[in-house]
């Protein structure tokens, strides 16, 4: 995995967060897993083409979801992950995505649309690539970003 990629999506996620008022998410952990699944009650996935190929996965749990989408709604209380909260988590990615990709080559780098999938006791293979898994915390609570890259 090019270092360069990975760099710019911690950055990424650390940055916007950063501007929505998240400023206190951090690197918790680091590991390395064998493919890319997902197994949190929330998972937003993100492909890439181009310059790279592969797939970047932001996972949580609801409350966490939750708690993350109140603060983009400007502190308004989330009781239920409905349409409206799905929609600012998906839109976080998105600027996750584009801050990410504007460190890189953006000529040579595509960002898929979000795709949300949210449940209880998911597990879904999305790839049988090498992946390399970040953990962050937060007051708002924890965060996993899963980077899948071929080649």
């Amino acid at each position: 995995m090019d270092i360069k990629f990975i760099n710019a999506f911690i950055s990424g996620l650390l940055n916007v967060t950063g501007m929505l008022g998240l400023s206190d998410l951090k690197r918790s952990g680091l590991s390395k897993k064998e493919r890319l699944e997902i197994d949190k009650d929330v998972n937003i996935l993100l492909g890439m083409t181009g310059g790279m190929n592969g797939n970047i996965v932001l996972s949580m749990p609801e409350q966490t979801a939750r708690n993350i989408a109140s603060t983009m709604m400007g502190g308004m209380e989330i009781a239920v992950l409905d349409m409206m909260p799905k929609s600012a988590l998906c839109e976080l990615a998105n600027m996750v995505a584009g801050n990410s990709v504007a460190g890189l080559d953006a000529d040579s780098v595509s960002m898929s649309p979000p795709t949300l999938i949210s449940g209880q006791n998911i597990v879904a293979l999305v790839s049988l690539v090498e992946t390399l898994v970040i953990d962050f915390t937060a007051a708002a609570g924890s965060v996993t970003m899963s980077i899948a890259l071929e080649g």
